[in-house]
């Protein structure tokens, strides 16, 4: 009998785009994928793959990019999609190695040969905005001369590519066919290619990256998307994983509505610490001679802003430490949010600090507010506050 050995349930999106992803090994010990509509409402969603598959293979007739196969079975229950299982490793997994030995040379050279035999297939139509661009990402701003694909696949990102590695797998074969193996958010209307470049490389620099090393806008870069291209795309993004949700709210993202923060008790009673965010001893006669604050990174994902930065006080007596951090809404009211300190030795080392115990000068905060409403950080320590709008 046909076993299941994997099987994953997108159900954290909005009806009409709930799926289920199955692997399946058979008595022969070929496998194949099936994916199925967790919903009534999303068997067209489902349906339409093969259409996509059909279009991409077209679009990309020639190029080395090649995507796999699928086809619509019914079922008595609805219907399904099923695609042979493709074998061999993925650009995340080369990136990922590379990355761990520090080989930064090699994630280079895939990143750039990835930008290029993007830009290089699937046409090269003008984008124009479309309503239906408009619906899933937002509003375009100033038209560009983008060039985009005959037809676009967004989450073409280094985790759905499949690519033979030579020279044991360590430096990347520019002469090897990639199969991309998910293609389900594919959209016939122009858009432009380098928001797919800018996707694969966001992810990559946050999720294998860790956003160390080089700074995003430096990987970016090397497939020229400049800062302001950079911005606009990340709106758009922020405009697609909500057309997505259409006001869903992912489990992954709990933490943010009811937080994690843990209360050491002993601490609390020998007055060393305090809810909403507070630090270390906080208290009005601390007398503060300076605030400082630099903030690294701000976007907006699933319905939640994500701020991260450092921040500090210098005190009349000489001391160094960390500050309150609280955030605030447009009505003035304070807004949940989940902070996370760490230790940011380089700050203090950049900023010649002196008498400085524990620099948990740096901050990452996570908070939930719709997309349009203004928002406010205040950074606070004794007598002074400063304030960051957003």
């Amino acid at each position: 009998m046909d076993r299941t050995i994997y099987s994953k349930y997108s159900n954290e999106r909005a009806e009409r785009f709930r799926i289920r992803t199955d692997i399946v090994l058979d008595v022969a010990g070929r496998k194949t994928v099936y994916k199925y509509a967790g919903t009534k409402a999303a068997d067209p969603h489902v349906r339409r793959i093969e259409e996509c598959f059909r279009q991409l293979q077209e679009a990309y007739r020639g190029s080395r990019i090649r995507f796999c196969p699928c086809e619509v079975e019914e079922l008595q229950a609805g219907s399904r999609v099923s695609s042979p299982f493709v074998r061999g490793e993925t650009l995340q997994s080369m990136i990922e190695r590379s990355f761990r030995q520090g080989d930064w040379s090699t994630v280079e050279t895939i990143i750039r040969l990835y930008g290029r035999r993007l830009m290089e297939a699937g046409g090269d139509s003008p984008f124009t905005v479309t309503e239906e661009f408009r619906n899933v990402f937002g509003p375009a701003g100033q038209e560009n001369a983008y060039i985009c694909a005959d037809v676009s696949d967004v989450d073409m990102i280094f985790s759905n590519i499949f690519v033979e590695a030579g020279n044991g797998g360590t430096v990347l074969d520019v002469s090897a066919d990639w199969t991309v193996i998910d293609y389900e958010w594919t959209f016939p209307f122009p858009v432009p290619k380098k928001f797919v470049l800018y996707r694969a490389i966001y992810f990559a620099y946050y999720q294998i990256f860790k956003a160390q090393g080089r700074d995003l806008s430096e990987w970016l870069a090397m497939v020229d998307i400049t800062g302001e291209e950079a911005a606009q795309f990340a709106e758009w993004e922020t405009h697609f994983q909500e057309y997505l949700l259409e006001g869903g709210f992912p489990v992954r993202n709990m933490q943010r509505i009811m937080g994690t923060k843990v209360i050491p008790f002993e601490e609390l009673l020998a007055g060393e610490q305090t809810t909403d965010g507070e630090v270390v001893k906080e208290s009005r006669w601390i007398r503060v001679r300076r605030l400082l604050y630099h903030i690294d990174r701000l976007e907006r994902q699933d319905g939640s802003v994500i701020c991260s930065g450092w921040a500090l006080a210098k005190c009349l007596d000489g001391r160094c430490i960390p500050v309150n951090i609280r955030i605030y809404g447009p009505d003035e009211k304070q807004i949940r949010a989940d902070v996370t300190r760490s230790d940011r030795a380089d700050v203090a080392e950049a900023l010649k600090l002196r008498r400085v115990d524990r620099p948990q000068f740096g901050f990452d905060c996570v908070w939930i507010l719709p997309a349009g409403q203004k928002w406010s950080i205040h950074f606070s320590m004794g007598n002074r506050e400063i304030i960051y709008e957003g």
